[in-house]
């Protein structure tokens, strides 16, 4: 999701919008004595090119995987979980790239991410509006990112609750709604004829937020399937399962992604920074949730599992390290993901207790120096100009794989950029054919 930050000091101001954007006039400074700045810019950087003053922000994980398949659902004891397996029952190792087949590729991409907020998958008070009644549109946006040489896309599904889960009158979840597996169909169709691989993202922070009601559709209000035991169980079971195991083993899902940017809705993260519209919830549900869908994942699917982390600033967060150390359950997640934008620029923690020391931008900080047990992606970031060279800053700091925000709103690709920079690493780039 999509989230837009304007440095003013200490000073913040948010408000939530209608379509599922979100506008936040805020700093993610933090005053904690190991939190410093710096002006480092990458080595191939050009540090006089403005990403300009608003961003989006959207998330990143951990995993110890070894692939297993199966037709029933695993919502396990949290407490006990320790989630395994990956696409084709690969086992991802720490690196710069990541298996896919029979080989190891740098992922290069972009965020779809909707065509409608919210409507791509199911169907709401609003009307039916999702993938299946839009194929030429969506057909249209693939045909570009075909074009431009990227091969993965970031696709939002559910985000915050508006369409494609039914619920009973207490908020359990009790399955999925009219029209989202013809609508994944129809999306997975549409990928598949372009090669190009999807990353459904499960769920957004907004699901957090609290509820809204708008011409009878809901949004929002959902922070009770993560705080109950049984609705968390039923959100996982009736809904999120069903969903997986009628993707079992589609090759063009490359993985499934539990949520955008959770650290936005967070209540008691390391340096917490929860959102003003947010009914934020304790980190020990989220990785209760996190872990049941890990899980999931790999005992109902051949895909990868990951997470949006908002930022390098909390990477440490979704590794085994802190799992362990905080007695939550180890996510299990294949690859960890990070998003990056320019509010990011000279920020770093410098010994922090908890998270150690980091530079917050990818074109500073290097992926080894990260210590992490699996490769990382940068999910999210801005590309609208001199793509092939921010796209080689990427690269050569050890990241494996870059998807920039986005092709429907906000921001331009630099398709020409993009395509250059494909055509220059077409065997690192080259997933197999679909």
């Amino acid at each position: 999701m999509h989230r837009q930050v304007l440095v003013l000091g200490l000073l913040g101001l948010a408000c939530q919008l209608d379509d599922g954007f979100e506008t936040t006039f805020a700093s993610d400074f933090d005053t904690t004595s190991s939190m410093t700045t710096t002006t480092t810019w990458g080595t191939t950087w050009d540090s006089t090119t403005t990403w300009g003053t608003t961003t989006p922000t959207t998330g990143v994980g951990t995993s110890s995987s070894t692939g297993t398949t199966s037709s029933t659902s695993t919502t396990s004891d949290p407490s006990t979980s320790s989630s395994s397996g990956t696409t084709g029952g690969q086992d991802v190792p720490p690196g710069s790239a990541i298996p896919v087949g029979d080989g190891d590729y740098f992922l290069l991409g972009a965020n779809y991410p909707w065509l409608n907020y919210g409507g791509d998958f199911g169907a709401n008070n609003w009307g039916t509006y999702g993938v299946h009644t839009k194929q030429a549109e969506i057909g249209a946006h693939f045909d570009a990112m075909q074009g431009d040489g990227l091969r993965v896309a970031r696709w939002f599904v559910f985000t915050d609750g508006r369409a494609g889960i039914s619920f009973a009158g207490d908020g359990t979840p009790t399955g999925l709604g009219e029209h989202v597996l013809t609508d994944m169909q129809e999306a997975v169709a549409i990928a598949r004829a372009r090669g190009i691989y999807l990353v459904p993202v499960l769920l957004d922070f907004h699901w957090m937020f609290w509820s809204q009601q708008n011409n009878g559709v809901q949004t929002g209000g959902r922070s009770d399937t993560l705080k109950d035991p049984a609705k968390r169980a039923a959100l996982v079971d009736a809904a999120i399962v069903p969903l997986l195991q009628a993707f079992a083993d589609e090759p063009a899902i490359l993985a499934w992604e539990i949520m955008n940017e959770p650290e936005w809705s967070i209540s008691d993260l390391p340096a917490a920074s929860p959102d003003g519209g947010a009914d934020a919830v304790p980190l020990e549900d989220f990785y209760a949730f996190a872990a049941a869908v890990a899980d999931a994942v790999h005992a109902n699917t051949s895909a990868y599992v990951t997470l949006g982390s908002a930022s390098l600033k909390w990477y440490r967060v979704w590794t085994p390290e802190f799992a362990g150390a905080h007695g939550l359950p180890p996510l299990g997640l294949d690859f960890y993901q990070t998003h990056y934008y320019p509010w990011m620029d000279g920020q770093m923690w410098n010994g922090d207790p908890e998270l150690g020391t980091v530079q917050f931008s990818p074109t500073v900080q290097t992926y080894a120096d990260l210590g992490l047990d699996r490769p990382m992606v940068v999910g999210e970031f801005v590309a609208s100009d001199q793509a092939a060279a921010r796209l080689d800053v990427l690269l050569a700091n050890g990241y494996a794989g870059a998807w920039p925000w986005s092709v429907t709103s906000d921001y331009s690709l630099d398709g020409a950029g993009m395509k250059m920079w494909a055509d220059a690493h077409a065997a690192l780039v080259g997933l197999p054919p679909l």
